[in-house]
């Protein structure tokens, strides 16, 4: 089985975008910064990994994991 990458959900020009971590291309866009998050979140729940939230500045706002062993909640 291949691994996967965490997910980042990011500001780019004023447009809430999610994506696989080290990718280069979203893998949804708009909507705005809670509907982003809600869909980076759900993807990283599927596939069992990190989440990663951005400010605009690019700094960390906040991670969430959704690895095996913490039952599928967020880990602060």
């Amino acid at each position: 089985m291949a691994l996967v990458d965490d997910v980042e959900t990011y500001c780019e020009g004023g447009v809430w975008k999610s994506r696989w971590l080290h990718g280069s291309k979203p893998f949804a866009a708009g909507g705005g910064r809670a509907r982003q998050i809600m869909k980076g979140a759900v993807v990283a729940h599927w596939y069992g990994v990190d989440h990663i939230v951005r400010n605009p500045d690019g700094t960390i706002a906040e991670r969430s994991s959704y690895r095996s062993g913490h039952g599928g909640t967020p880990v602060p």
